[in-house]
């Protein structure tokens, strides 16, 4: 079966709850924050960005940086979430629940979908790669399991983990872990050379057609044997 691309899918609408001050910040602390590090920019830095003239307005709407951060995240991943839920329940329905490509799919294209493009940049993918050099971090305002935009991300991760039952333990964690790695950090170096006008950029649709072939690669490749011992 062929895989979807973002062009071929509908944009997730914007996630609710954001009023025109409180979305402005957001945005200016995802792109702040994608460009500078998560320890590279200071809330009133923020929120000047965003025109607040009153140094508190970042801490006023958000309570702290980590509010801040979770807002982002809570921005962006809502949509991704209900495109990510869809997905498996589609392949569910036609019986490709566990099949590795698929699950590889549903975490890598609801990213795709944030992607800019020519004359439309983005950021989502390099504050995920900045928040992600941080994993305390990351895990208390981002991936948390208990997080309603995370569902279906938990739910592709667990039958990643299930598929790669015949490795163990601590190796199917590492599996997963230098899989999101992976795709994560290609989709922010696309980002980042599309926001300076890379004159060789492959296009949004190979690259992520190269990023599922390769994550999917990943997850059938087997644990590698240990060396013997000299005799």
């Amino acid at each position: 079966m062929t895989s979807s691309t973002p062009e071929q899918r509908s944009r997730p609408a914007p996630a609710p709850r954001a009023d025109g001050t409180r979305l402005a910040i957001i945005e200016c602390a995802e792109r702040l924050y994608a460009e500078r590090g998560v320890n590279g920019v200071s809330l009133r830095e923020i929120g000047a960005a965003a025109g607040q003239r009153n140094t508190g307005a970042v801490r006023y709407h958000f309570g702290s940086k980590a509010g801040l951060l979770s807002a982002v995240f809570e921005h962006r991943m809502s949509p991704a979430n209900t495109l990510r839920e869809r997905m498996l329940a589609e392949a569910d329905a036609e019986g490709r629940g566990m099949d590795p490509r698929t699950l590889v799919e549903a975490l890598v294209l609801p990213l795709a979908e944030l992607l800019g493009e020519p004359g439309r940049p983005s950021w989502y993918a390099r504050f995920l790669a900045q928040t992600a050099a941080d994993p305390v971090l990351a895990n208390a305002v981002g991936y948390r399991p208990d997080s309603p935009w995370t569902s279906g991300a938990v739910k592709a991760e667990q039958r990643i983990l299930r598929h790669l039952r015949r490795l163990p333990e601590h190796l199917r964690r590492q599996r997963f872990l230098l899989l999101v790695g992976f795709f994560t950090h290609a989709l922010a170096d696309w980002e980042a050379q599309l926001s300076t006008g890379h004159d060789h950029l492959t296009s949004r649709q190979q690259l992520v057609e190269h990023v599922i072939t390769l994550g999917a690669a990943m997850l059938a490749v087997d644990s590698p044997q240990s060396e013997p011992h000299p005799g």
